[in-house]
């Protein structure tokens, strides 16, 4: 088991960064951030201003972390703005790379991705093996996570690759998607047949299996996170309204694709059974949400859409 005493956050104001940045913290792990714009509430975190496309990598040579966690992605509203982003975002890992190199004892680096990178697969078992074929706004951000790729096959630096599956908590997809278009209706809507395999885990449960797997997983290796079955979006939803009492809905991927754009729709439409082909390093994790409605019933208690 790798020792891990300080760690370097990319993206810690990010969805995903946000949650491990504390759990490095609540680990008593002395966690630094790199902060762009917006500072981080929680002063026991050491925040270095600047970008990720611009950041001076030698900074961190005087106080060098044992990991750096990757999460940061710059974003768009688009596909073209997605490309120009993820081009920008493939140029800083270049030189993040490139700054590893150069050292005689590189920290380890965990690069966190996502399971569109497999595409939409059906109802196969899809482990780390599955080669990619990015769908929805991995079309353009797989572009960015080529540098790693390269770098972690090259096998001249310690990286790690974690790709969770559908990832839901407070304040995520769960709630734009599915619980607030039911506040006016007494339904949950289904996008599409519903017929889609899903794969869910707890950010608190991602955040926990990427510093676990951090210790314990080997470098040079891809990590598929997601704890429960895939199940159907259709009895995902139907999950939800037992939950809350409401009803399903159906609606036309046609309508999601005009009310956002493309690539939601093929996010809510594609299938996928994610699998793992290291079970080993997992079991001896233990899960913060172990079961699919335990989680989501407290995501529906924080958000307020159920009592406790």
């Amino acid at each position: 088991m790798k020792t891990i005493n300080k760690a370097f956050v990319l993206g810690a104001s990010g969805y995903v960064g946000h949650y491990l940045s504390q759990e490095l913290l609540d680990k008593h792990i002395e966690t630094t951030a790199l902060i762009n714009r917006t500072p981080l509430e929680n002063t026991n975190i050491i925040q270095l201003r600047g970008s990720l496309t611009d950041f001076d990598w030698t900074r961190l040579e005087a106080n060098l972390p044992d990991v750096i966690f990757h999460t940061a992605r710059l974003s768009g509203t688009n596909a073209k703005n997605r490309k120009e982003a993820a081009a920008k975002n493939s140029r800083a890992n270049e030189q993040l790379i490139k700054w590893l190199e150069s050292q005689k004892n590189p920290p380890l680096l965990v690069f966190v991705s996502g399971t569109l990178v497999y595409g939409s697969q059906n109802k196969s078992r899809v482990d780390e093996s599955w080669p990619a074929n990015p769908i929805s706004f991995q079309r353009e951000y797989f572009e960015a996570e080529k540098p790693i790729l390269r770098a972690m096959n090259d096998q001249k630096l310690p990286v790690i690759i974690v790709r969770p599956s559908w990832i839901y908590g407070p304040g995520s997809w769960l709630k734009a998607f599915y619980l607030n278009p039911s506040k006016n209706k007494n339904s949950i809507p289904v996008y599409g047949t519903g017929d889609n395999l899903m794969t869910f885990i707890h950010v608190k449960d991602v955040v926990g299996l990427i510093l676990h797997v951090s210790k314990n997983g080997m470098p040079g290796t891809i990590y598929n996170l997601g704890l429960q079955p895939a199940i159907t979006q259709r009895n995902f939803v139907q999950l939800l309204c037992s939950l809350t009492g409401k009803k399903p809905r159906q609606k036309p991927l046609w309508w999601i694709r005009l009310r956002h754009d493309k690539a939601i729709a093929e996010a809510f439409s594609f299938s996928l059974d994610v699998r793992t082909k290291h079970p080993e390093v997992f079991r001896s994790y233990t899960p913060y949400f172990p079961d699919l409605e335990e989680g989501l019933r407290k995501v529906l208690e924080q958000e307020r859409f159920i009592t406790p």
